[in-house]
C-alpha cells in the first residue's frame, strides 16, 4: 500500500477526546519556555490541535503531514490561516530549505518511521543559527508500561501494545535511546522533560481529568521528579556546531 493512503487510514484513529491530546498540551506548554523564535517547522500536524496552539507565537509556519486527511482537518481548524504552509510530503522525502526556521516541532514522529536518524540529520540544516529541534515521544519505560509488566498485560515495556500497532509505531523509545539518536545526527541537548507521570490506560486517564483536571495538573507537576517515568519524554535540542558557534562568539 502506498505510505500516503496507509497514513489516512491511520489518521482515521486520532480524535481530540483521546487524551493524548492531554499529552500533547502540557508538551506545548513546555515548548513555550524552550522555544527560541517564531519561525517554525512542524513535522506532523495530526488533527491541528497543535498547529492551532502554535499559532499563537509563529510569525511563519511550514508544515510536512503526509496524510492528506490531516492537511485537511488542520486547515479547516486554523481557518487557512495564511502563516501557514503546508506541504504533503513524507519525512523522509522532503527537500528542507536551509537556515529558516529557528524551532522545528516533531511531536510524536520518529516512532512512526523505521528509521529516524538520516531525517535527524536532514533537517537539522532548515534550523538558523541557535535553533532548536522539540521532540516528544511515547516512553517505553513509562509507569503504565511498568505496571503492565508486573501485571501480566505485557511481557516486558518495550513490546508493542495494540494501540502501538494501530497507530502505526515502528519501535520503542526511552531517553537514552533518543538521546543517542540525536548524539549521532549532530545535536547538543540542551533539556528534557517528563509528560504527566501516567498510572493508568488513555481510556482511564481521560475519565480521571474529566472528573478531576487538577488530578491531571498534579500528576504533572510530579512528572517533573520523575521524568523517566513519564507517558512521554520531551527533548530539546540544538546542532552540535551551532553550539561551537554559540560559545565562539561569547
Amino acid at each position: 500500500m502506498d505510505k500516503t493512503k496507509y497514513l489516512d487510514q491511520i489518521a482515521e484513529f486520532y480524535n481530540e477526546n483521546d487524551f493524548d491530546y492531554i499529552l500533547l498540551y502540557y508538551a506545548l506548554k513546555i515548548f513555550e519556555s524552550v522555544k527560541y523564535g517564531s519561525e517554525f517547522l512542524e513535522m506532523g500536524c495530526s488533527i491541528g490541535l497543535s498547529t492551532k496552539y502554535l499559532l499563537r507565537y509563529a510569525k511563519s509556519m511550514d508544515v510536512v503531514e503526509g496524510s492528506t486527511k490531516n492537511i485537511e482537518r488542520t486547515e479547516r481548524r486554523i481557518n487557512r490561516d495564511r502563516r501557514v504552509k503546508f506541504y504533503n510530503a513524507l519525512w523522509e522525502d522532503f527537500e528542507y530549505p536551509e537556515y529558516k526556521y529557528s524551532d522545528i516541532i516533531w511531536f510524536r514522529g520518529i516512532e512512526h518511521i523505521k528509521d529516524p536518524l538520516p531525517v535527524l540529520i536532514n533537517i537539522k540544516k532548515a534550523l538558523k543559527l541557535g535553533g532548536r529541534i522539540h521532540i516528544t515521544f511515547p516512553n517505553a519505560l513509562s509507569l503504565h508500561r511498568r505496571l503492565g509488566v508486573y501485571m501480566g498485560i505485557i511481557k516486558s515495556p518495550w513490546e508493542f501494545s495494540e494501540r502501538d500497532i494501530k497507530l502505526g509505531h515502528y519501535d520503542m523509545y526511552d531517553r537514552f535511546k533518543v538521546a543517542s539518536l540525536l548524539k549521532d545526527a549532530g545535536y547538543k541537548i540542551l533539556s528534557f522533560h517528563g509528560i504527566i507521570l501516567k498510572p493508568l490506560p488513555n481510556d482511564k486517564m481521560m475519565e480521571l481529568y474529566k472528573e478531576n483536571p487538577k488530578l491531571i495538573e498534579a500528576l504533572f507537576e510530579i512528572g517533573k521528579e520523575l521524568p523517566d517515568y513519564c507517558a512521554e519524554i520531551y527533548i530539546c535540542a540544538t546542532p552540535e556546531e551551532v553550539e561551537d558557534e554559540n560559545k565562539s562568539k561569547s
